[in-house]
């Protein structure tokens, strides 16, 4: 009797550890998540204080949202946290990805493949486009031009068609033969919507909803003629770099916007095979030239593989980061003018993976000789047809871009310059003489080295 009572509570107590080791173990997971929680709160708030951050963010893992948030900067509302959104944000290059999965989709139809040139598909096509392959475009190593500012000769006003594109393009050289090397941009995915079209026969528009995001169940993802989304003046950007919308959005992939929810979404059906087979969905995230996917940079960060995609439209900044292994998913929406949601992007994970990041300060400025001003002053090429022009005036240094207004730049050191609330950063490069050689324009998560040229 009593080896069976010693037995039953040598039970009880070993039922017990188990019970007390599981609440601890809960209680300890509940308290990392609080803290994960109140670090990005107050990373965020520190976001819109500083560089007047207004948008969209959401963290996820294993299927669970863990943080959701909208965000109002206090220069267009107030600093308030809003978890329930309806918000939608245009989503830039993140739309790269969908004009992928629909090329891969035909693929599986077996009504192009990869290796098809791209003049099996577009009527009179341009002379030198015969070697352009579909995986060509898909990994940008295409040589077509890119566009900034092309205009319809009959109304003056930017082109807002794929053919009208095309129109423009014909007349224009490729830049290098293709597949010779990688050099970004938009016009390329531009041309496969007009791929999509005539393989499908489906608008481009039409396809996407039909076949991405509806069996995606992105309801709140369209076009830009939507009610709730701002439209644009391509005239007013504040921006020193040109932007995707100033570049190509106007043709077939710009106009896009959804929500957090829907890019969610879109992760979730990327690993369902309910869009696209696991073949499909691996030649997606293989990384050909410069880590360069279909539609994604596939690159090491915190000691795993992510796979991201950052969109610079004028004032629709955005980013998704999604970290396989972990399956955990970052997703960053902005309707600020320059947030750096790759940046933003880039530190939420750093917080959740328990990784190195920096709250933003406000950066404060120094005094500089006017000797010292005097030699930055000068005109500066970020691209070919694209110069930046550093002047002074009573005030200080300004920096302009061609029919841009100026922006003041203020000097953080002797030759690293900040333009308030816009995240943007210009250093200085200078020679055996002291006089500037170039600058490095920091800006939307990119560092773009401009020599100058007189």
């Amino acid at each position: 009797m009593k080896v069976t009572l010693r037995i039953a509570s040598d039970r009880c107590l070993a039922r017990n550890f188990f019970v007390i080791c599981l609440l601890v173990f809960a209680l300890a997971f509940v308290s990392e998540a609080q803290d994960v929680t109140s670090k990005i709160s107050d990373y965020m708030n520190a976001q819109v204080k500083v560089n007047h951050f207004s948008g969209s963010i959401l963290v996820a893992q294993h299927g669970k949202v863990l943080v959701k948030q909208r965000y109002v900067s206090a220069t267009t509302g107030s600093s308030i946290a809003q978890t329930e959104m309806d918000g939608r944000y245009r989503v830039g290059s993140i739309a790269k990805q969908f004009i992928a999965a629909a090329i891969l989709q035909l693929q599986e139809k077996n009504k192009l493949q990869l290796q098809d040139s791209v003049c099996k598909y577009i009527a009179k096509c341009p002379n030198g486009w015969q070697e352009i392959k579909i995986f060509n475009l898909l990994v940008q190593s295409d040589g077509i031009p890119e566009v900034n500012s092309a205009l319809d000769p009959q109304t003056g006003r930017p082109l807002n068609t794929t053919s009208g594109l095309l129109v423009y393009l014909a007349k224009r050289p490729l830049e290098f033969k293709p597949g010779e090397r990688f050099r970004y941009g938009n016009s390329g995915y531009a041309v496969l919507g007009a791929v999509i079209e005539k393989v499908s026969g489906e608008p481009y528009l039409e396809y996407l909803k039909n076949h991405i995001f509806v069996p995606s169940g992105m309801r709140e993802t369209g076009h830009d003629d939507a009610e709730k989304v701002v439209p644009v003046d391509l005239g007013k950007s504040g921006s020193i770099t040109p932007s995707d919308l100033e570049s190509t959005a106007p043709y077939s992939w710009g106009r896009l916007y959804a929500t957090v929810d829907d890019i969610y979404r879109w992760d979730r059906a990327l690993d369902s095979e309910e869009l696209l087979s696991k073949n499909s969905v691996n030649a997606m995230f293989t990384p050909y030239v410069d880590g360069y996917g279909f539609g994604w940079v596939v690159l090491k960060e915190f000691d795993r593989t992510m796979d991201t995609t950052a969109g610079g439209i004028y004032l629709f900044p955005s980013a998704i980061r999604r970290y396989l292994a972990d399956d955990v998913c970052v997703v960053v929406l902005s309707d600020s003018v320059n947030s750096d949601a790759g940046r933003i992007s880039r530190d939420l994970a750093a917080i959740f993976f328990k990784k190195h990041y920096e709250l933003p300060v406000e950066p404060q400025a120094v005094n500089l000789s006017p000797a010292t001003l005097n030699s930055y002053l000068g005109r500066y090429e970020l691209s070919s047809g694209l110069v930046l022009v550093v002047s002074k005036d009573e005030n200080g240094l300004m920096i302009q871009r061609s029919d841009e207004p100026k922006i003041k730049i203020f000097p953080e050191s002797e030759t690293r310059f900040f333009v308030k609330g816009l995240g943007t950063i210009i250093n200085f490069v200078t020679g055996p003489q002291g006089s500037a050689t170039r600058l490095v324009l920091q800006q939307g998560g990119r560092e773009i080295p401009a020599p100058r040229i007189n």
